[in-house]
């Protein structure tokens, strides 16, 4: 069971601010996704009738030629040393 604690500790990590009246309101509805969780829980999952499940749903690899590295590169907006350059992120 989420308890208001719960949802003012997940809103804190969230960076969210909410009211006592948000708090309340977010338990609730967490609260009715985990009952609905635990409903789910219980349900059989089994084929359709007259099907059987296939034992080995992946597909055999198969080698194909792929694109040089020079093809690839191509049409990418910056390039550096045969690579991709992306972005500076820090």
């Amino acid at each position: 069971m989420i308890t208001k604690s719960d949802v003012k500790h997940i809103a804190q990590l969230a960076c969210i601010k909410l009211d006592d009246e948000e708090v309340q309101e977010f338990a609730v509805q967490l609260n009715a996704v985990l009952e609905y969780f635990e409903k789910l829980e219980g349900v059989a999952v089994l084929p359709p009738e007259g099907e059987e499940r296939e034992r080995n749903v992946l597909r055999a690899d198969e080698v194909k030629p792929s694109l040089t590295q020079e093809a690839a590169l191509s049409n990418a907006p910056r390039v550096d040393g045969g690579f991709f350059k992306g972005p500076r992120i820090l």
